[in-house]
Formats: C-alpha cells, sequence, structure tokens
C-alpha cells in the first residue's frame, strides 16, 4: 500500500516575476506528514538586487521586514513550530530545503509561480529539484469544489440552476481572495499579505477547508455536547 505523500504549503516572496532576472528571498514551507503536526519554516536569504524590481520589493515590504546579517547567507526565523532564530550557510539553507521537499506536493496559491523560484534555487546549488512535478492550486480546488457542489445539487434537485449561478459567482474571473471568502476562509490581513508565512498559512486553511469534514461532523458526543453547552450559554448570556 502507499504510503501518503507529504505536503508542503509554500510561499516565497521574489525580487520580481521573472525567475530568469529575479530570486526568491523569503521562503516559508508548512510541511505536513501523515499522522504529524504540521511544522513552520520561515527562511530569508541574502540575493542580488541588481535587477529587483521595485514594486515586487514594495509588496513584499523588503526593506523593512528583511533582516539577514550582512555577513551572513541565510537566516531561519522562528514561527509558530520553532523557537530559534538560526543563521545559515548556502549548504544548511539547501540542506534543510531538500529535506522540507523531497517527495511532498507544493500547495499554494499559484504554486506554479514559487515552483519555478524554487526550482533555480535549486539548479544554481547544483541540486535536483524532488518535490512531486504537480503542485496543487487552492483557487482551481476552490473552483472544482464549487461546480462540484453544482453537480450534486444538480442530481439532487433535477435542475441545472445550480451551474449557472457557479458562473455568475466565478463570472469577473478566478479571484483568489473571492473564493477564499466562498470557502469561508478570511485571506490574510494587510499586515500578514504579502509575507511568505503568512500566505503559507493561508493556502493551508483554504485546503483544510475543501478537504476536511466540518468539525461538527466529526465531533464525538461528547464534544458536541459541550459545544451545544457553549453556544446556549453565549445564548443567554445575550438575552442578560
Amino acid at each position: 500500500m502507499n504510503q501518503p505523500k507529504p505536503i508542503a504549503f509554500i510561499d516565497t516572496e521574489t525580487t520580481g516575476l521573472d525567475p530568469r532576472r529575479h530570486d526568491a528571498w523569503e521562503i516559508a514551507v508548512i510541511l505536513r506528514r501523515p499522522g504529524q503536526a504540521d511544522l513552520e519554516h520561515l527562511f530569508q536569504l541574502h540575493t542580488s538586487l541588481t535587477d529587483a524590481d521595485p514594486k515586487a520589493l514594495e509588496i513584499g515590504r523588503y526593506k523593512e521586514r528583511f533582516s539577514v546579517p550582512i555577513d551572513e547567507y541565510a537566516i531561519e526565523l522562528p514561527t509558530n513550530t520553532r523557537i530559534t532564530r538560526t543563521a545559515l550557510t548556502e549548504a544548511d539553507l539547501m540542506h534543510s530545503l531538500m529535506d522540507l521537499l523531497d517527495g511532498a506536493t507544493l500547495v499554494g496559491s499559484n504554486p506554479a509561480f514559487d515552483d519555478r523560484f524554487l526550482t533555480k534555487l535549486f539548479n544554481e546549488a547544483g541540486l535536483p529539484p524532488r518535490w512531486h512535478y504537480r503542485t496543487v492550486d487552492i483557487a482551481t480546488m476552490a473552483v472544482g469544489h464549487l461546480y462540484g457542489q453544482a453537480y450534486t445539487l444538480t442530481k439532487q434537485n433535477c435542475d441545472a440552476e445550480y451551474y449557472g449561478r457557479a458562473d455568475k459567482l466565478l463570472a469577473g474571473g478566478w479571484k483568489s481572495y473571492e473564493l477564499s471568502r466562498l470557502m469561508g476562509i478570511e485571506p490574510p490581513t494587510k499586515a500578514d499579505a504579502h509575507t511568505a508565512l503568512g500566505d503559507a498559512r493561508w493556502a493551508r486553511d483554504v485546503y483544510d477547508a475543501i478537504t476536511k469534514a466540518d468539525a461538527f461532523y466529526t465531533a464525538s458526543d461528547e464534544q458536541l455536547a459541550e459545544l451545544a453547552g457553549q453556544a446556549l450559554s453565549r445564548t443567554h448570556g445575550d438575552q442578560r
């Protein structure tokens, strides 16, 4: 029996949009291995700014957020699951990324973009990328989820109007923040948007909203009773 592959929720902040001229300066990986808690990793690394796009640096708030000392190649920053800040050589960084991404499926918002910059980083270090060749885009998943709901409701009610509703929702294009809200997930706040870890966390939350059952349906009788008690307490509190 094949073992489930690890999932790597990823995001990169880059010096521009063209991997031929630009580079990743911040990389976030939230690694999910089967049966284990998610582990967050956040890296920043020195890279050339010679051809950097000023707009890209502004969007990623490079000047405000870049924190690698001038005499170090890269650092791993503290996260929710890591308490220390560590200086890294190029070899250290690539070893960490190889270990995290080996065999993993990359999930993100337009992860093909991040894939290209990670591939460039690996190629420049003389290392073969070893993650799964097919990335998973949360926007594509959300669209598929909407049409999947339309399919189910059409079968149940013998009425194709649900496809029209899905078409209407998507008439303005596949806007990731709007799709996120349709999945019940608020997009990143202004402080978290366009930070590698903030966007990786958002990708994870949208992915989970689509692929995991609501907690109500998976709760035990004891957990349901506790939830009901909490709801009643809030209701009575509102009446006082």
